[in-house]
């Protein structure tokens, strides 16, 4: 009962800030790691758009009986910097579950959905994340649920605006003062 009311109250509060603050949500261009959860398997992270990013998924579970393969497009919302930053997504993906004694074996479409906390120090980036999906196997529609951490490498980090304004601010004055001659210097009269 306590968990329930804790996560409803928790959402709350993350959608109501989510509204108030609408600039760059994620600080990399390019990630790469391990994801743990119901599942192990690689993930891949790469921005796309201002506050979107897509996700590849590779998992697999359950002594290697079942393998999966998303990609997912994520909207990233900052928290309180845009390196502490909630998101959520969905994506398709295919689904195979090997054989078992009851069952043949079978691939499948399904639909992933994606929400949870990113935060990123440095070149480190760091999820929790909740993946409800439906896939459709030879037994009829199923339903999982995980909680999956993830730990990524930043490979690619996303430029920061205000670094950039002060080195197009700088190199401006630099330039200015390149063109102009020197105090010391007299300039030559064009003869006529």
């Amino acid at each position: 009962m306590q968990k329930s009311i804790f996560s409803r109250v928790l959402a709350i509060i993350l959608v109501s800030i989510s509204f108030f603050n609408t600039g760059f949500a994620q600080k990399y261009n390019l990630a790469a790691g391990l994801r743990w959860g119901g599942d192990f398997g690689l993930s891949i992270s790469e921005r796309i758009a201002k506050s979107w990013t897509l996700e590849q998924n590779i998992n697999s579970e359950n002594n290697d009986y079942y393998y999966a393969a998303f990609a997912l497009a994520r909207y990233h919302q900052p928290i309180v910097t845009s390196r502490f930053n909630w998101f959520y997504g969905a994506g398709p993906g295919i689904v195979r579950v090997k054989a078992t004694p009851d069952y043949k074996e079978s691939s499948s479409l399904s639909l992933l959905m994606q929400t949870g906390l990113e935060f990123t120090v440095k070149r480190m980036n760091l999820y929790v994340a909740l993946e409800p999906y439906f896939y459709n196997a030879n037994s009829g529609l199923r339903f999982k649920m995980h909680e999956v951490f993830a730990v990524k490498y930043v490979i690619i980090k996303r430029k920061s605006k205000w670094r950039q304004k002060l080195k197009d601010k700088f190199k401006r004055k630099k330039k200015k003062k390149k063109t102009k001659n020197p105090w010391w210097k007299f300039r030559k009269k064009s003869d006529k």
